[in-house]
């Protein structure tokens, strides 16, 4: 049976759509394409994407990093923010895709409510990711956002960080956590480098095959999505004092070795698994 709308959705359908139906999730670190992967999938008549959708729940990754054996906890909250929309999705028989760096966190949860979910591990360079963080503020603006990143239990050691060593220290523990979801979950993840899918047309492919998409009938080329970049850091005139955001910032290769070194020891492991050089 078909549905209009959700408030006509029967229990049945409810039962099923929860069972089987394969939402899909980005998970990074933020500053790391997720904006994207959203423009790409806009793209495709059979999916509804979102970057961050409403509410983005910016307030709430630190607590989910920390409180993991809250399970239920975290399940109601991921439920209550996202059940609709994307119940919505499976109304119109669209898929639904959400690139939120702020739902890394909530996977265990998200696969909990839905066994079918699929789920894109999408990486950057730990160095251009430090680079656009650092631009765009992170660490240093006082804001709602800044709130709510990942950071350290340990205060002092916390505090004693550079917004280098931070940022390093973000970038790996994101990834460890998406890792060891990924062990757990193989069949669920596919993992691609932001670098390859903007500069490689078989694994642009890939990724679109393994979401389902048909790239002759949704008419997306790969030449057309990467000319533009995406959500590039702006500055505005009435920008608030309490921002902190750079026009620039020096390439890694311009860095002093003391800065190299750091974000070496804090991603090294990682950076050289996903065939980054630093």
């Amino acid at each position: 049976m078909k549905f209009k709308h959700i408030h006509h959705v029967s229990q049945e359908f409810l039962d099923t759509f929860r069972r089987s139906y394969s939402p899909v999730f980005v998970l990074n670190t933020g500053r790391s394409g997720s904006a994207f992967i959203q423009k790409i999938y806009s793209k495709a008549s059979n999916f509804n994407s979102y970057h961050e959708a409403s509410p983005n729940l910016f307030l709430l990754p630190n607590f989910a990093f920390h409180n993991q054996d809250k399970g239920e906890m975290l399940r109601q909250i991921f439920a209550a923010a996202r059940t609709e929309l994307i119940l919505s999705s499976a109304v119109q028989s669209k898929e639904y895709i959400e690139s939120n760096q702020c739902l890394v966190f909530f996977i265990r949860q998200i696969v909990d409510l839905f066994p079918q979910a699929r789920f894109i591990h999408l990486t950057r360079s730990p160095s251009d990711f430090v680079i656009s963080a650092i631009k765009k503020g992170w660490h240093k603006n006082d804001s709602v956002w800044e709130l709510g990143r990942i950071k350290s239990t340990d205060s002092k050691y916390w505090n004693s960080l550079t917004q280098i060593q931070k940022l390093g220290w973000v970038w790996n523990e994101t990834h460890v956590f998406i890792e060891t979801f990924k062990t757990d979950h193989p069949n669920n993840c596919i993992t691609v480098r932001l670098e390859d899918v903007v500069n490689d047309q078989k694994e642009f492919d890939r990724l679109l095959s393994f979401t389902g998409v048909d790239k002759k009938e949704s008419g997306l080329k790969f030449k057309n999505v990467v000319a533009k970049k995406v959500n590039e850091v702006s500055i505005s005139p009435d920008e608030p004092p309490n921002m902190y955001k750079l026009e620039d910032f020096p390439n890694y290769s311009e860095w002093a070795e003391e800065d190299k070194n750091d974000l070496k020891s804090m991603t090294g492991i990682l950076a050289s698994q996903y065939n980054y050089n630093l």
